[in-house]
């Protein structure tokens, strides 16, 4: 084998090992239940300021 064939099959298989992992560690993310558990809480959070909103507009117009 040639210096330079052993370099590019070298290339190859560190690209390959990259997309495996990518895959992997983006299949453990989405298959995680955390990620559903925390998309609920950002839901909540955004929820709770429009109605923190709103009540801080009517105690104004009390006020006024």
């Amino acid at each position: 084998m040639n210096t330079d064939e052993l370099i590019v099959i070298i290339l190859m298989a560190g690209v390959l090992h990259l997309l495996v992992l990518t895959m992997v560690i983006r299949n453990a993310i989405n298959q995680s239940k955390l990620t559903d558990r925390l998309a609920e809480l950002t839901d909540e959070v955004r929820m709770l300021r429009r109605e923190l909103a709103r009540e801080k507009a009517q105690i104004i117009d009390k006020r006024v």
